[in-house]
């Protein structure tokens, strides 16, 4: 697993954590988030193939995207640590895989493959946050088809890009 993606994950909620919170992930309960963040807990997971694969592929999904697409985005990674604002305590962490001025990218490796976003919930809800704490009002939901070799030729008949806009989502990041 990357290292900045990891760095600072213990004392902050991140995009990672929303969909555990809102009870979405397979992966992990609320309770064994809540112990982990309490520091009574250490997350186990330090990645696998899986996870390494994404890492590997996020860089060549980007660019593929910055150079193809029929508006260029020229999204970067970008980070955000959201700590206080208004004497109020946020705590909030945010690793995008690509932010550009108005915009937000969450990129996705998956075996599971959907012909719409709202099957996408788990991914959905973390670029709704980002979105919601970089105020950006709009986002790419990137989702591509790993292949069971797990080869990093990158192949564009792979990749599901959704556009989304924030005030279509407005009862889930309410929800979120």
């Amino acid at each position: 697993m990357q290292e900045t993606v990891k760095q600072d994950r213990d004392k902050y909620i991140g995009g990672s954590d929303i969909p555990v919170i809102m009870n979405l992930s397979p992966f992990k309960s609320r309770f064994d988030l809540l112990l982990e963040k309490a520091g009574y807990k250490k997350d186990a997971f330090e990645g696998n193939i899986y996870t390494e694969y994404g890492n590997t592929m996020e860089p060549f999904i980007r660019d593929w995207i910055n150079l193809n697409m029929i508006s260029p985005r020229k999204f970067k990674e970008g980070k955000h640590i959201r700590d206080a604002e208004n004497g109020e305590i946020i705590g909030v962490r945010i690793h995008t895989d690509g932010e550009n001025n108005n915009s937000i990218l969450e990129i996705k490796t998956t075996s599971q493959i959907y012909d719409k976003v709202e099957d996408y919930k788990l991914y959905l809800v973390q670029l709704l946050f980002y979105m919601v704490n970089t105020g950006k009002p709009y986002g790419l939901l990137a989702v591509y088809e790993r292949p069971e070799d797990l080869s990093e030729e990158f192949e564009s008949r792979r990749l599901q890009l959704f556009d989304i806009k924030l005030e279509d989502y407005t009862e889930l990041c309410e929800e979120i």
